[in-house]
């Protein structure tokens, strides 16, 4: 049994915090206060395509161009993978989470 951890609280009618979301109505201002945070959208395309003409701008000739390119594709993809995880921790923190229908408190 999950108990609130506020101290003047305590109370244990507690909810799952994505359940508890998804039974709110849309029309509801509570909706917003409790929704899951934006995901990032991981689109590693972009930084592929740039690894890409890296590759042929240094197959080209431009071998110093095209190695400046390919890592700056590189350094973009690991950005975008970097920012992808963290907006999967805080989902998975979110998908854990509890609210306290008593006091609103989120734990």
């Amino acid at each position: 049994m999950v108990v609130c951890p506020q101290a003047d609280c305590g109370s244990s009618n507690v909810a799952d915090l994505p359940h508890y979301w998804q039974s709110l109505p849309a029309e509801s201002p509570l909706k917003p206060k409790y929704a899951p945070p934006a995901g990032g959208a991981a689109s590693y395309w972009a930084s592929l395509a740039v690894v890409a003409l890296g590759i042929v701008t240094a197959a080209s000739g431009a071998v110093g161009l095209g190695l400046a390119v390919v890592v700056a594709g590189v350094v973009w993809g690991a950005l975008v993978f970097r920012r992808s995880a963290k907006a999967a921790a805080r989902l998975d923190v979110w998908r854990g989470s509890h609210v306290c229908l008593a006091c609103t408190r989120r734990f």
